[in-house]
């Protein structure tokens, strides 16, 4: 072993093995390098956790290779900020979405009845016609009240 590290450290500059086995050695340290920073990169943008990050990077920067391999298995899916937009979306999927009066299932807004038990959610709005939820007391389109829409069905139920 001694012998090969003194024949690589003291080399005859036209000796050509020697400076490519340098080469070699150099380029895989690189690589080596870069792959311990893109770990580093990647295990600090998906965990908070510090022990698993400071354990990934000690497993890529003694195993090498097989250390990645093993870091790409048991690496979380999801980065943090995946994570964070994935429950965004969950949220602003809830909010458009009303629970049923009668069986408390999730209702989007655009459903008149309830597919789940047939229970009436929304009425039409008498003066604008759009899907109004029961429980509110003025149509948000036209700002009708539900008094107001009650004199305008009597009104019609009158004409007729």
């Amino acid at each position: 072993m001694n012998a090969a590290l003194d024949y690589l450290i003291n080399f005859d500059p036209t000796d050509w093995m020697a400076i490519s086995l340098r080469g070699v050695f150099a380029y895989l340290f690189v690589v080596l390098v870069a792959i311990v920073i893109w770990v580093a990169r990647d295990v600090v943008s998906r965990s908070k956790n510090l022990i698993f990050q400071v354990f990934a990077i000690l497993l890529v920067i003694v195993l090498n290779l097989p250390g990645l391999l093993i870091y790409l298995i048991i690496r979380p899916q999801k980065t943090l900020a995946e994570k964070y937009h994935e429950t965004l979306e969950h949220k602003v999927l809830a909010e458009s979405e009303e629970m049923c009066p009668k069986c408390d299932r999730p209702l989007p807004l655009i459903f008149q009845f309830c597919p789940n038990c047939g229970e009436e959610a929304r009425k039409h709005c008498k003066k604008c016609h759009k899907l109004v939820s029961k429980n509110w007391s003025i149509c948000p389109y036209c700002g009708t009240k539900k008094s107001t829409q009650k004199k305008l069905e009597s009104d019609k139920e009158e004409k007729k």
